[in-house]
């Protein structure tokens, strides 16, 4: 049943894809807004379960950048506020915030299990 729903997002957001880069290709409005090598995420007023599903994935590449297996890139969603109206949402700075928490998280947790493993040595 998931396989399905990812499937269903997939095509969701290639359509969502096509849509923005037709739409670009006949009025470049909002390119210049996104940064070259960006991650684009899409969202959209009238579908809030694939927009979540979209936020939800933008953490899971903020945390993968933060894990470093996820190459750094700016985050973007372009959001369609209404009907043939997008706007682009830059999520890197709210993101960062998470960001620098995972950072905090992970450095501490390498030193907790650094101090746990020297206890274990001496001991």
């Amino acid at each position: 049943m998931k396989n399905n729903n990812y499937i269903g997002l997939t095509e969701k957001n290639l359509d969502l894809l096509a849509e923005f880069l037709t739409s670009e290709l006949k009025d470049p409005t909002l390119t210049a807004q996104i940064p070259n090598e960006s991650h684009i995420f899409h969202g959209t007023y009238n579908d809030a379960a694939l927009t979540q599903a979209n936020v939800e994935l933008a953490a899971r590449v903020l945390l993968g950048m933060a894990l470093g297996y996820v190459e750094d890139a700016p985050l973007v969603m372009v959001f369609e506020s209404k009907p043939g109206e997008r706007i682009v949402v830059d999520l890197s700075g709210e993101l960062q915030k998470a960001r620098t928490f995972i950072e905090v998280f992970q450095r501490q947790s390498q030193q907790n299990m650094a101090d746990r493993i020297n206890l274990a040595v001496v001991a």
